[in-house]
């Protein structure tokens, strides 16, 4: 008998703590300087990749279009780990290393991309590598004061007193506390964009991108 009730206990446990960790997200609140975040709108949900310097490893979240966390799933951290690609409901994560550290991460890359999740909802998740120029030097830094999503091409743009700063899908930049640095996988540089007379748009862009639906 007593046997039994602790095997429901052990049936029941993840269930339990599935329920905690999801439901309540604060999705239009960003947690704190350590934290940043890229974001990809579907037609149903939204995903999020949220990397932290102060509680370990990146996570890819799924939320509703209310902003409640529905699932999560964790991935090996790594330097220079990035989502680069949202297409066919299919997540492209990319660890983007330099040539002195190829022959290091390769075999680590082997190993943990079994360990990786492969799925969150209907969305695949596929991991590959890149290999950055050691001479490509990334952009200086560029202020912006504003920001616009397209709801139907899910391109954002940031602006400067009402100027067109740059223009990408929304998935490619990743929002701070301080900036919001831009990807660009053709040049494979990083730019990132301060707010200009200390004014912070990211929650502005968490409540942009719930308003898109």
């Amino acid at each position: 008998m007593g046997g039994q009730k602790i095997k429901s206990i052990y049936l029941f446990l993840p269930l339990l703590l599935s329920l905690i960790g999801c439901g309540n997200s604060n999705f239009d609140k960003l947690e704190g300087t350590g934290f940043s975040y890229q974001i990809s709108a579907g037609k149903t949900d939204i995903v999020r990749v949220r990397y932290t310097t102060d509680e370990g490893a990146p996570t890819i979240q799924r939320f509703d279009t209310k902003g409640n966390l529905k699932e999560k799933v964790t991935i090996t951290p790594y330097s220079g780990l990035g989502m680069t690609a949202m297409k066919n409901d299919t997540i492209q994560m990319t660890y983007i290393i330099g040539q002195s550290d190829l022959n290091m991460f390769l075999p680590w890359f082997e190993r943990n991309k079994y360990i990786n999740p492969s799925r969150i909802g209907n969305y695949s998740i596929r991991y590959n590598y890149e290999i950055q120029n050691e001479y490509n030097i990334d952009q200086d830094s560029v202020q912006v004061d504003s920001l616009y999503i397209d709801k139907r091409t899910q391109m954002m743009s940031l602006f400067l007193k009402q100027k067109l700063i740059a223009k990408k899908p929304m998935y490619l930049f990743r929002v701070k506390s301080s900036e919001i640095t831009l990807y660009d996988p053709v040049s494979k540089s990083h730019t990132p964009y301060t707010f200009a007379d200390n004014k912070n748009i990211v929650e502005e862009y968490f409540k942009k991108v719930l308003a898109l639906y």
